[in-house]
């Protein structure tokens, strides 16, 4: 296009010349040719393709003949059959063998323990519960009786019996507690209302776990000291019982601060609890 503008132009440049026209026809005929030249300017330039661009076509072909290959399969696959099954070797029968009897053996060892075990172990705790919440029933009946309505009852006498009616009564109370912490997990809106529950019962755990482990830690080691634990005892209970009140009795026979009493008496009885003393201390030590 640019060309045959060109030979148009340059065609008419020579006609123009040779008519001899005015100059305002060759400045028209320089601007066109100015013009032609920029538009010359912008015409598409071929440029080398690059290796993805050359590789184009064959990209296209491999995704069609994919679908072709995917339809096919498709159309044809319930005419295929399934792959018959090799027969195994002895390695591969031996290990077989070996871990199906595995399996076996712990499926029999799983169902003994579902089946037998754990409902055997559920209702002997629960016939322990029972029996034990009974013996907890007699033992706070005795402790709580009483001879006639004013007098004391044994836990009111003793402090063992004291000890021994609390701990009974934590131990039947302890089940109704779990029962009632369990089914706070199904009513969310009692957990507020439970928090002194939750606290007695773990606090009261605590306490008799406490007394389990000091009374364990205190009776081993007796058991591993007893002849040291027993002579510092001895030795304590002959100074503090018998030397010591036999030296305050021989004190008070003389005159004690500087208070005068009368010799005889103070003499005899003196030497009647001295005997006293050392009588009990016969018997006992």
């Amino acid at each position: 296009m640019s060309l045959a503008l060109g030979d148009k132009i340059l065609s008419s440049d020579n006609t123009f010349s040779k008519l001899g026209l005015n100059e305002d026809a060759q400045t028209e005929s320089i601007r066109k040719r100015k013009l032609i030249d920029k538009i010359g300017l912008h015409t598409i330039v071929k440029h080398s393709p690059t290796q993805k661009e050359l590789f184009l076509p064959t990209i296209l072909n491999q995704i069609n003949c994919s679908s072709e290959m995917a339809q096919l399969l498709t159309k044809n696959a319930p005419l295929l059959r399934t792959r018959e099954k090799r027969s195994l070797s002895v390695g591969e029968r031996v290990v077989e063998s070996a871990t199906s009897l595995w399996d076996y053996f712990f499926d029999i060892v799983w169902r003994f323990l579902t089946t037998w075990c754990y409902p055997l172990l559920t209702r002997s705790f629960v016939i322990g519960l029972v029996c034990h919440r009974i013996i907890a029933e007699i033992i706070l009946r005795v402790l709580e009786w009483r001879f006639h309505a004013d007098s004391l009852a044994l836990k009111d006498v003793l402090a063992t019996a004291q000890q021994v009616d609390i701990r009974m009564q934590q131990f039947c109370y302890w089940p109704i507690q779990y029962v009632t912490l369990r089914k706070r997990k199904d009513d969310w809106e009692s957990i507020t209302d439970r928090h002194p529950e939750y606290i007695r019962f773990y606090n009261s755990l605590w306490l008799v776990a406490n007394d389990v482990i000091i009374g364990i830690a205190i009776g081993s080691y007796i058991i591993d000291n007893a002849e040291w634990v027993a002579s510092q005892i001895n030795i304590i209970l002959s100074e503090w019982t018998v030397d010591g009140l036999r030296n305050m009795i021989v004190w008070l026979t003389d005159a004690p601060a500087g208070f005068k009493l009368n010799n005889e008496l103070a003499v005899f009885l003196g030497a009647l609890f001295v005997w006293v003393i050392d009588y009990w201390k016969g018997c006992c030590f």
